[in-house]
């Protein structure tokens, strides 16, 4: 990954592109019993403030809210490993009870890092974005993420996610979206998907 600054001047520089959902999101069912931690109302399957407490690939511990997504509900199970995948094809696991939920909506402005030119212009790989970041200090991931995340108070450009290819689940992709930066102005929203209204939840 580039130094700070020079990162900095590839972001601004880099071509954004957009994504359409179905998108997957697994969550613990213990979660859904009731609103998020401190907050009151409905359970929000969108509550952003997870990735942030612990840190995830792309969120620095204590930075801001952030939601992972997959393209599917296979991948998605995989990441927070509920499936494990065998060359025979995936397998399930023994696990506290999951539930995935369809999120449809619009992305516009995100950040591309499955798209070769853009890993080059940032100075990274492919390895770099989907390597083990739990036991790094200070993870390239995290302090690309923090940047995207930052450029839009920076220097006006909003980013609002970044798209890249899942570590666990070879072929899979994710994104990761920042709420904070979903602009109805940008066209982006994002919607779970739920006929009956249980859990209901849009953002933009």
């Amino acid at each position: 990954m580039l130094p700070f600054k020079q990162l900095f001047t590839a972001l601004t520089n880099v071509k954004l592109v957009s994504a359409h959902g179905p998108w997957s999101r697994a969550i613990g069912y213990r979660y859904l019993l009731g609103p998020p931690p401190g907050l009151t109302g409905p359970p929000q399957p969108l509550w952003g403030g997870a990735a942030k407490l612990a840190g995830a690939r792309f969120t620095p511990q204590g930075g801001f809210d952030s939601i992972y997504l997959a393209h599917d509900p296979i991948t998605a199970f995989i990441e927070v490993s509920a499936l494990v995948l065998l060359p025979s094809g995936p397998v399930p696991v023994r696990t506290a009870p999951w539930v995935v939920v369809s999120v449809d909506g619009t992305l516009n402005n995100l950040l591309d890092l499955t798209d070769g030119t853009t890993l080059a212009a940032l100075g990274t790989t492919a390895q770099e974005v989907t390597g083990n970041w739990v036991t790094m200090p200070q993870p390239p991931t995290q302090r690309l993420g923090q940047l995207a995340y930052d450029l839009a108070s920076i220097a006006g450009i909003n980013i609002a996610g970044i798209k890249y290819a899942s570590a666990k689940h070879p072929g899979g992709l994710n994104l990761v979206v920042f709420p904070d930066r979903i602009s109805v102005a940008d066209g982006n929203f994002l919607e779970v998907y739920d006929p009956h209204g249980n859990l209901a939840q849009r953002i933009g």
